[in-house]
C-alpha cells in the first residue's frame, strides 16, 4: 500500500502537531489520526517522540499541553475564559456564607475563584470534587487555621481535575451542606443543567440533593446552551449568580419560573 506524504515526513509532521497542540492544548489520538491520515500506532509514536521533549503530558486517548498541566494548580496561573466576570460573580456568592457554614464547593473555575473570599470567614468546613479547589483551600488552610476541609476521592477525570465514580457520588449523599455551590457546562431555561456524561451528571445530582440551598454560579455564556445529558431542572436551584450580560430574554424566563436572580 503507497504511503501517505504525512508519513513520509515524520519531522514536518510532528512540527505541525506541535503546532496543534500549542493552539488547542489538548488533542486525542482519534483526531490525529483523521487529520494526518496516519495510524493511531503511529500517533502514539509521534506523541511519545513530542512527550520526550517536554512538549506535552501524554494521557489516555491523547495528550495534554504540558504548561497547561503544569498550571492547573496554581489558581493565578489558571487560565480561564471571562475572568472579570467570574469575579464578581464569586465574590457575590461569598456574601451567602455566613461563619459556621458547611458549604460545598463542587468544580469548575467559578466555584475555584470562591475560594479566595474565604479569607475573612470563620470555622467552615468546605466540600469539593474539583482537586484544583482543594488545593486552593489547602493552601488557605496552611494560614487559616478555623477552615476544615474535605474533598470526595475517586478516579481522576485526566486533564479536568475532577474526581468521579460511584464512591465520590456516595460521598455526597452522607452530607448535610447549608451550601452548595454548583457550576454548569450548559444551561436552558426548558432543560435546565446537562454535561457530557453520566459520571459528571451522578455527580452533580448528589452535590444538589446534600444541601440546603443550591446557588448556581456560573457565567453568562453558558446559557441558551445544550449537552449531551440533562442533570437537574432550573426548579431545582434556588438561586443563580451570573453576570450581567444575561439576554434579556432569559432573564424573564428564569424570573418567570420564580427563581432568584442575581446579575452583577
Amino acid at each position: 500500500m503507497k504511503k501517505d506524504q504525512s508519513e513520509k515526513m515524520p519531522e514536518k509532521r510532528l512540527s505541525k502537531m506541535k503546532e496543534i497542540i500549542e493552539k488547542e492544548e489538548m488533542v486525542t489520538v482519534k483526531r490525529l489520526s483523521e487529520l494526518f491520515k496516519i495510524t493511531y500506532l503511529t500517533v502514539r509514536r509521534d506523541l511519545k517522540k513530542i512527550e520526550e521533549e517536554g512538549f506535552i503530558n501524554k494521557v489516555y486517548g491523547g495528550a495534554i499541553l504540558k504548561e497547561k498541566v503544569d498550571e492547573l494548580p496554581i489558581f493565578n496561573d489558571i487560565k480561564f475564559s471571562h475572568k472579570e466576570e467570574k469575579e464578581r460573580i464569586a465574590e457575590e456568592a461569598s456574601k451567602r456564607i455566613k461563619d459556621g457554614d458547611t458549604i460545598v464547593l463542587e468544580s469548575g473555575t467559578t466555584c475555584l475563584t470562591i475560594v479566595k473570599y474565604l479569607e475573612t470567614k470563620k470555622n467552615l468546613m468546605v466540600h469539593t470534587a474539583y482537586i484544583p479547589i482543594f488545593i486552593e483551600l489547602w493552601r488557605l488552610v496552611s494560614a487559616k487555621k478555623d477552615i476544615n476541609i474535605a474533598t470526595c476521592g475517586g478516579f481522576v477525570r485526566t486533564g479536568i481535575g475532577t474526581f468521579y465514580s460511584t464512591h465520590s457520588s456516595n460521598f455526597f449523599k452522607t452530607i448535610n451542606a447549608d451550601i452548595a455551590f454548583i457550576g454548569a457546562l450548559a444551561i436552558s431555561t426548558d432543560k435546565g443543567i446537562s454535561t457530557t456524561n453520566n459520571n459528571d451528571a451522578e455527580l452533580e445530582k448528589s452535590v444538589v440533593k446534600c444541601a440546603k440551598k443550591v446557588i448556581l454560579v456560573c457565567d453568562s455564556s453558558k446559557f441558551n446552551t445544550y449537552s449531551h445529558i440533562n442533570i437537574i431542572p432550573l426548579k431545582e436551584i434556588d438561586e443563580i449568580i451570573t453576570d450581567n450580560n444575561l439576554d434579556k430574554d432569559i432573564i424573564e424566563e428564569i424570573r418567570e419560573k420564580e427563581i432568584k436572580l442575581t446579575l452583577v
